[in-house]
């Protein structure tokens, strides 16, 4: 199960978290980009604030997944 958790948290970050990263990437430097506001509302942070929560949620939840398969074995 955590091996599961694990692989989804990292299709997540694939296919979200590092996409939404490389468009805040490829503004530019931010002290040459005349609208920050615009380019801060084109990321999308609510988007990937929200699926970092669920990478934290799925990451956490793998971790306790292998305390409790060491505590059995």
């Amino acid at each position: 199960m955590a091996f599961v958790l694990y692989l989804v948290t990292v299709g997540i970050t694939v296919a979200i978290n590092v996409p939404l990263n490389d468009a805040l990437k490829a503004a530019g430097d931010p002290d040459t980009i005349g609208d920050l506001a615009r380019v801060r509302k084109d990321f999308n942070e609510a988007r990937w604030v929200a699926w970092n929560w669920v990478r934290v949620v799925l990451s956490t939840g793998a971790f306790g997944c292998l305390v409790a398969a060491v505590r059995q074995s």
